[in-house]
């Protein structure tokens, strides 16, 4: 058994051998082998024993790389193919293919040239002032109010008291200087009362009748009814229809300038006058009021400036008196020649809740001195 485990052995080193040497390349200079050597190489050789045990058979590496070769029991070599790894193939997203965005191609915009409309013939402008319009005649009967002085016959201009029985609590206040229509009176005697109060002047009064013949006539048929006023004296009240106050104030009403610019020449031209300013208001009661403060302008309210308070009807009244004296010493009367009172609601002209009420709000003259 030991002698055919080694001759086993020759016979694989040898076919090894053959093999190697039938895949090397033949060199151009490599001369025939004789039949008498290749069967001197066929023989096999008989190795002593210890050479056969001193061989030691090295352990083939095997390279990852190179395919193994297997030897059959036929001696033909049999080669193995790697196994091939396959990769996971990955699932391509597929995006959504996106359309190419066509450009708008604007249009060429024809362009026509302007059609001239035909000219407006336009009418020849009318002045609309000398086309007559027809007149509406008014209601009633036309009547002027002619006020003079004693003095001098001068015509004085201002508000006159229109009444229709003397001493009524309602008036209409006409202006004298102008024609005025009055229709029918209401009262069975068919009268009506004209009242004139002027600053500087004493108080004056006229009763005429609607359907009595006219004393004189104007120009256009009106009825002219004549009041003279005598200037006013030591003692004498005037009564300022046109100085009014704002309401709960001291602030005065801007119709109010034009009848204490009349007083304020009246003083003027007789510097021996002295006078006395009356406050008065409508109401005894306590009220939440605006007076001047630090503020300069008399006919117009001013939060920012104005004095906010609750004050008493007295001390209203007092503030109204104080502030024409301000306005007066402003257009140049000396203050030595005006004092002030305030009389608070004590003396009304008018109910207080009528519709008249508004002008208890008032101010009176006395003339102390000419």
């Amino acid at each position: 058994m030991h002698l055919s485990a080694s001759s086993h052995r020759i016979t694989i080193s040898l076919l090894i051998i053959s093999l190697v040497v039938s895949c090397s390349p033949k060199s151009k200079t490599e001369q025939p082998v004789s039949t008498t050597d290749s069967i001197k190489e066929a023989t096999p050789k008989i190795i002593p024993k210890k050479a056969i045990d001193s061989v030691v058979e090295k352990p083939v590496e095997k390279k990852e790389s190179k395919p193994a070769i297997a030897l059959k029991k036929n001696t033909e070599p049999v080669v193995t193919k790697p196994v091939e790894k396959k990769e996971l193939v990955k699932e391509q997203v597929k995006e959504p293919v996106k359309e190419p965005v066509k450009e708008s191609v604007k249009e060429p915009i024809a362009v026509t040239a302007p059609v001239k409309e035909p000219e407006k013939v336009q009418p020849p402008k009318v002045d609309s002032s000398a086309i007559k319009k027809p007149e509406v005649k008014p209601k009633g009967k036309p009547y002027y109010f002619k006020v003079v002085s004693k003095t001098d016959g001068k015509e004085v201009f201002g508000n006159l008291q229109l009444q229709e029985a003397s001493g009524a609590t309602q008036f209409q206040l006409v202006k004298s200087g102008q024609v005025v229509y009055l229709e029918e009176p209401r009262n069975r005697k068919g009268t009506y009362n004209i009242v004139a109060l002027l600053p500087g002047y004493r108080q004056s009064s006229l009763v005429f009748g609607y359907f009595n013949p006219p004393i004189a006539t104007g120009p256009n048929n009106e009825e002219i009814v004549t009041l003279t006023l005598d200037k006013a004296k030591a003692g004498d009240y005037i009564d300022f229809n046109n100085v009014h106050f704002l309401r709960n104030s001291s602030i005065m009403r801007p119709v109010s300038q034009a009848e204490l610019d009349e007083l304020a020449n009246l003083l003027k031209e007789n510097p021996k006058y002295k006078i006395r300013i009356y406050g008065y208001c409508n109401g005894t009661q306590d009220r939440e009021s605006y007076t001047m403060g630090s503020s300069t302008n008399f006919f117009a309210l001013d939060p920012k400036t104005n004095k906010k308070g609750t004050i008493s009807s007295k001390e209203l009244s007092v503030e109204r008196a104080e502030n024409v004296k301000a306005y007066l010493v402003k257009q140049g009367i000396d203050v030595s020649r005006i004092s002030t009172k305030g009389e608070g609601g004590k003396v009304p002209l008018y109910l207080e809740s009528g519709t008249l009420g508004q002008y208890n709000d008032r101010i009176e003259v006395e003339f102390v001195k000419n």
